[in-house]
């Protein structure tokens, strides 16, 4: 579904730093007032063709099919770590990563107007938000059925069409699907913050002197694969901000390794360490090298 203009998201305040041509669409999971749509919004306003998507793993489909020209994607939040559906889809994708964006996430608690909280038998929403409220609502819903939905936006939707379902998500959500707002703010941790990335089918960011580099690393299953995949990094001084083991699924018990490190492709340190590793014979998949996010 093509959306040329969707209401401003609201779940963060910040103006647009980094301004990218929405032209040929922004594919992200929707539907409309998702967090991913308030990441896009960041990085290209109000106004852009957009496509929001079912799934993460059809982003990364659209901008490799060029159907989108850009796609937005959480890659890991602060409280219940990565999204793993995100990593994995690296492995399969050639779709690149240009830059990142840290979003503060504030959950409520929405439901139907005229319901009340006696009312709910169901509490929906994204499975990584459920995570976050985890303390809200074990003390708040004992006994209250939680089920994952496909995003935070759908459970919006959900809500405002079955009796007796309420959501996690978003004030925007609340008010795109007319419900209303419960609790707010129920997230466990009050410094809650997913990291996204902007994805394009080839990543030409220069050198900012301030930058993160993500790779996938395949290695064979044998002693010492990991100390000698890490070693080159120690030797040329590059600081890894991240280091996620996930299954290949190139054969049981076969691991690939996803990768941040401080520093851009072109810098001399980070040449050293790739060259390193090509010499080591590891399946090295260069991912994207890209402006580091500020948290603010």
């Amino acid at each position: 579904m093509l959306l040329t203009m969707l209401p401003l998201i609201s779940a963060t305040t910040m103006p647009i730093r980094n301004k990218f041509d929405p032209s040929g669409g922004v594919a992200f999971l929707g539907p409309a007032g998702t967090y991913s749509h308030a990441a896009a919004q960041y990085w290209f306003g109000e106004v852009a063709p957009w496509q929001p998507v079912a799934d993460i793993v059809d982003v990364f489909a659209a901008v490799e099919s060029r159907s989108a020209a850009w796609g937005v994607v959480p890659v890991e939040n602060s409280s219940e770590g990565s999204v793993t559906v995100t990593l994995d889809a690296f492995a399969s994708s050639q779709a690149q990563i240009c830059a990142e964006h840290l979003l503060r996430i504030h959950h409520c608690l929405l439901l139907s107007p005229g319901c009340s909280p006696t009312d709910i038998a169901t509490i929906v929403s994204h499975q990584q938000s459920l995570g976050q409220c985890r303390h809200y609502l074990q003390t708040n819903f004992v006994g209250v059925d939680c089920i994952p939905v496909s995003s935070n936006a759908e459970a919006a939707r959900i809500a405002a069409n079955t009796p007796g379902v309420a959501a996690i998500a978003g004030r925007t959500a609340a008010q795109l699907y007319g419900l209303q707002v419960l609790a707010d703010s129920i997230e466990d941790s009050q410094d809650n913050t997913t990291r996204f990335l902007l994805l394009c089918p080839h990543c030409t960011t220069k050198a900012s002197g301030r930058d993160r580099t993500s790779l996938l690393v395949s290695a064979p299953n044998e002693p010492g694969t990991l100390f000698h995949a890490l070693e080159p990094f120690y030797r040329h001084g590059v600081s890894l901000t991240k280091l996620e083991t996930r299954p290949s699924r190139k054969g049981a018990w076969s691991y690939a390794f996803y990768v941040d490190f401080d520093g851009h492709v072109d810098d001399d340190n980070i040449k050293a360490t790739l060259k390193a590793l090509q010499h080591l014979k590891l399946d090295v998949k260069w991912l994207g090298s890209y402006p580091q996010a500020v948290v603010v």
